[in-house]
């Protein structure tokens, strides 16, 4: 594989990592991931998330790019007046448009980690180059089924006091500096949106699938506001089909801080990829275009 530095937008001002596999394992006409930033995290991702994900898609023949959203990273910050439209959205959008001139792309898969997810929906949601998107640890509502599960369940599994024990041990005052990369992303709530609602998130959910976007959405135990599977249908009201895939990681942190933890949600966004963009496919595509 190769990885390679690309730079485009305004005064070539935002700055990616292409990853390219071999031509022997390339799977022609696949869409490229585009993995944005997770918080303030650059594009390497908490833990080299990002690096491992695109070094493993490459092992199966999909490019990617990791990119970082203006102000970000080694991306400059934009300098024209934005008014209502979104940055990060403006960064894709150019991220796209030079994929698509200087690499011949024209769909395109986004992947984000937390306010990256938040980014990632959308963008997903109104560019209609995106014909595939992971969503992890994203836009999540409490419901009456977390608060009975996350709650009340736990007080009765020994996991939960064995965590207690855990916590009560770790949380002590620390006299040097940040702990780890998690730190970033608590940091970063200002990429959140505080108004939004469930019922939006529905129906934008409902266009995509209208549009025939594939998803993936993983949600891990590390992330507070998400305890089970279930929550998924308890919030939108929609059922996880083949077509919108959803994933609980019960043992993992929120920023897969654990190597094992981190290879598991690798290994099934690469699954997914493989599932839904095989060889295959991508040549019926290809002919129904033509």
């Amino acid at each position: 594989m190769q990885e390679s530095i690309i730079q485009f937008g305004p005064q070539n001002g935002l700055l990616g990592i292409l990853t390219t596999p071999n031509e022997s394992v390339m799977v022609a006409g696949a869409p490229i991931a585009v993995i944005i930033n997770a918080g303030i995290v650059h594009r390497i991702g908490p833990f080299g998330l990002h690096v491992n994900l695109a070094r493993q898609l490459a092992s199966a023949g999909y490019r990617t790019l990791r990119l970082d959203l203006s102000g970000l990273g080694d991306s400059l910050p934009r300098t024209e007046k934005l008014g209502g439209d979104n940055r990060a959205a403006l960064d894709v959008s150019d991220a796209l448009e030079h994929l698509t001139t200087h690499f011949g792309a024209d769909r395109f898969v986004m992947l984000g980690l937390c306010s990256g997810a938040f980014n990632a929906h959308h963008i997903a949601l109104n560019d209609s180059r995106i014909v595939g998107a992971v969503f992890i640890d994203g836009i999540v509502f409490r419901t009456m089924g977390y608060f009975w599960r996350h709650t009340v369940g736990r007080l009765f599994t020994p996991r939960f006091y064995r965590n207690a024990i855990k916590r009560r041990r770790i949380l002590k005052p620390k006299p040097y500096g940040r702990e780890d990369a998690g730190v970033e992303l608590l940091e970063s709530e200002f990429f959140f949106a505080d108004d939004i609602g469930k019922d939006k998130i529905a129906d934008d959910l409902k266009a995509m699938l209208k549009r025939d976007v594939s998803m993936l959405f993983i949600y891990t135990d590390g992330y507070d506001d998400v305890c089970g599977r279930k929550q998924f249908r308890e919030m939108y009201g929609i059922p996880p089909s083949d077509q919108l895939q959803v994933e609980y990681f019960e043992k993992s942190e929120h920023t897969f801080r654990v190597v094992e933890n981190r290879n598991v949600a690798c290994k099934r966004i690469v699954d997914w990829y493989r599932e839904r963009y095989s060889a295959a496919s991508c040549e019926a595509f290809e002919e129904a275009t033509v």
